[in-house]
């Protein structure tokens, strides 16, 4: 799998471009989709301030970045 997600990204990039990583951000209980700091903030700075291991975050948006919707699947 390559990896598409680093933790020097910004965060709220990551969610528009990879959609997917969405369910990551809501299992771990971040807001992030609709808070201001997502929009200023890396995804390893959110991780840190949501008390998350960062290199555990990247690697699970990675995954739910790289994982393909059944046809027909709703965001």
């Amino acid at each position: 799998m390559a990896k598409r997600i680093t933790g020097d990204m910004n965060l709220l990039e990551v969610l528009r471009k990879y959609p997917g990583t969405r369910k990551v951000i809501d299992r771990n209980g971040m807001g992030c989709r609709g808070c201001m700091g997502a929009a200023a903030e890396t995804v390893r700075q959110s991780a840190l301030t949501h008390g998350i291991e960062p290199e555990t975050l990247v690697s699970d948006m990675n995954k739910a970045a790289g994982e393909k919707r059944p046809a027909g699947a709703r965001r």
